[in-house]
């Protein structure tokens, strides 16, 4: 069997093994073992095998009489690496964030005979996309992580079926592009306006705090709205100047699968840079 996909996550195992996590073309994720895939030895052998890096692979046959938890590697070649972004500490923080998300919501994909169902594939399409024009823009001096990483927010949200509604009010169902001031609401998915708001609580006009919230959640739907419309080529047309920005999309997207951001090792270390 061969296999293609993106390497997410490596462990050394014994001197020379790794246990490498695999995100595929169908979008699950799936457990590798390659002996001597760290490299070494004695013709002192290097590795293809680093994170975020496109591999082929193919898998040794399944022994019959044990029942083995984890595939082994047979061979292995690269498809496409990453010349760029380990050069740039903020494009390396941004791939370790994606990658620790993606295991957290990819399925397990056990590799039986309907591995190449690909129900799940937007999310492959959307972690590879991101990756290219990641090390495309490092390359080329462009890149900037808050407008890549609320691109890349945005994108996956969209192949899991949780973007935010920002056509019409939750509550009387107006038309929100004839609103200048809305309030985000996670919880139901989707932009209150101001007359409901001012309905539910008339004090809402003399609020600073809150006639601040609001003009956030107004500009935020703004910006969200127009970087779905984007390809991830033209993710320098986002330009996201707040932390704040992404900060609101991630919350939001946690709350979706029930995740708490503190629950991500790299993001309070991305998101600090």
């Amino acid at each position: 069997m061969n296999l293609e996909g993106i390497l997410i996550n490596k462990t050394p195992y014994k001197e020379r093994d790794l246990i490498c996590k695999v995100l595929l073309r169908n979008g699950k994720v799936t457990n590798l073992y390659f002996y001597g895939g760290r490299g070494g030895g004695k013709l002192n052998k290097g590795s293809i095998l680093e994170i975020g890096h496109m591999i082929k692979v193919t898998l040794a046959p399944k022994r019959k009489r044990l029942d083995q938890e984890i595939h082994i590697a047979k061979e292995w070649n690269l498809i496409w690496e990453a010349n760029h972004i380990r050069s740039d500490f903020h494009a390396f923080y941004l791939i370790s964030f994606i990658f620790e998300l993606i295991q957290k919501i990819a399925i397990e994909d056990h590799l039986e005979e309907d591995h190449d169902k690909d129900d799940h594939a937007g999310i492959f399409k959307t972690v590879s996309y991101c990756l290219f024009y990641l090390d495309k823009m490092v390359s080329e001096k462009a890149f900037h992580l808050n407008s890549h990483l609320f691109m890349f927010l945005g994108k996956l949200s969209i192949e899991l079926g949780i973007v935010p509604d920002f056509g019409t009010c939750l509550h009387c169902h107006c038309d929100l592009e004839k609103v200048d001031l809305m309030r985000f609401d996670p919880q139901n998915g989707g932009f209150i306006c101001r007359e409901c708001l001012l309905q539910i609580d008339d004090s809402i006009s003399s609020n600073k705090h809150l006639f601040n919230e609001l003009s956030s959640s107004t500009e935020f739907r703004k910006i969200l709205k127009y970087s779905l419309s984007l390809k991830f080529s033209e993710v320098q047309k986002v330009n996201i100047t707040s932390k704040g920005l992404n900060e609101a999309l991630f919350n939001y997207f946690c709350y979706q699968f029930h995740f708490q951001p503190i629950q991500f090792k790299t993001w309070s270390s991305m998101i600090n840079l």
